[in-house]
């Protein structure tokens, strides 16, 4: 059995870095601290004891010489500090004490404090963006309109209606200092995502369309959404007073009729939904349930249909 360990971060790396750092040089400070302190030492004996340098040339080397570990065992970092703060003292200054070091010491405090608290450890890349929704502007001038409706599903009439029905609806205004894109152009992000399917669907394509990133089309979708959903019944319906309304439903009717069977006729504006393929084809309007991808299937959908005689 093969125990895989957890991958370490960027940021875990560059903290265990900085502590590692951080604690090579307080030993550092802390070894060069007691080098220093026993040369301070040394040189305090030999200057109280000038007298005594004839006496003690008759000793051994080895009765004379003071070992490491001996001279340090009983010194702490505190009492080692108070004998370099004495005004009688002159020493070399050690590096605990050096300004250099000091500041180098703060940098990597300040440099670890930096890496915890950010949110990004590498600048960012802002991706190219180049917006189309202009050319919907220039396609209401220039009476090209058959690719207005091929972006967004509707005409430019009924897009300037559904503008005025929710453009005051309170889901559009914040007391954020990051204002929201204009309404006109969230509920273009919204039509168009909604009026197409698969890969000309995705988020990444309509940003790309956009011009904008893809958490500011999830919330163009969710706040167009909301306000049509406030206007359900004044903005999604048929008019059975309305001649376009009429004849657009008559369309549907036909579209329905010759795609599936005559039985069928009457439902119109279902919602796509999942296939659900058969293991042969059905023995009644079998080619009714052939569907784009060459298979028979059925669809489970979520629908609002309405039946119309």
């Amino acid at each position: 059995m093969v125990v895989l360990m957890p991958r370490l971060s960027q940021r875990q790396k560059l903290l265990g870095d900085l502590t590692s750092a951080h604690q090579e040089l307080q030993l550092a400070q802390y070894q060069d601290l007691l080098r220093t302190a026993v040369s301070q030492l040394g040189s305090n004996d030999n200057t109280d004891t000038d007298s005594d340098l004839s006496d003690s040339s008759h000793s051994s080397s080895g009765s004379s010489a003071m070992s490491w570990d001996s001279m340090t065992s009983d010194w702490t970092v505190d009492s080692l500090v108070s004998l370099f703060t004495t005004s009688e003292s002159s020493f070399i200054m050690p590096l605990t004490l050096n300004p250099s070091i000091m500041a180098f010491e703060n940098f990597i405090i300040t440099l670890k404090d930096e890496v915890e608290k950010s949110r990004y450890l590498t600048a960012r890349k802002r991706a190219p963006r180049a917006p189309q929704l202009q050319l919907l502007e220039e396609w209401c001038l220039s009476d090209d309109l058959q690719k207005f409706r091929r972006k967004l599903q509707v005409d430019p009439d009924v897009f300037a209606s559904l503008v005025n029905k929710i453009i005051d609806h309170p889901v559009f205004s914040n007391n954020s200092n990051n204002s929201q894109l204009p309404v006109p152009v969230q509920l273009a992000i919204f039509l168009n995502g909604v009026g197409h399917y698969g890969n000309s669907a995705t988020i990444d394509d309509i940003a790309e369309w956009a011009g904008v990133s893809v958490g500011t089309v999830y919330n163009c979708y969710r706040r167009v959404m909301v306000a049509l959903l406030h206007h359900h019944d004044d903005a999604i319906h048929f008019d059975p007073m309305e001649l376009e309304d009429q004849e657009e439903r008559d369309r549907a009717k036909k579209w329905v009729e010759s795609h599936s069977c005559s039985e069928w006729r009457g439902g119109f504006l279902c919602v796509d939904g999942s296939p659900f393929n058969l293991f042969q084809k059905p023995g009644w309007h079998g080619e009714g349930f052939f569907d784009r991808k060459s298979r028979y299937s059925l669809s489970a959908q979520v629908s609002r249909l309405y039946i119309v005689t």
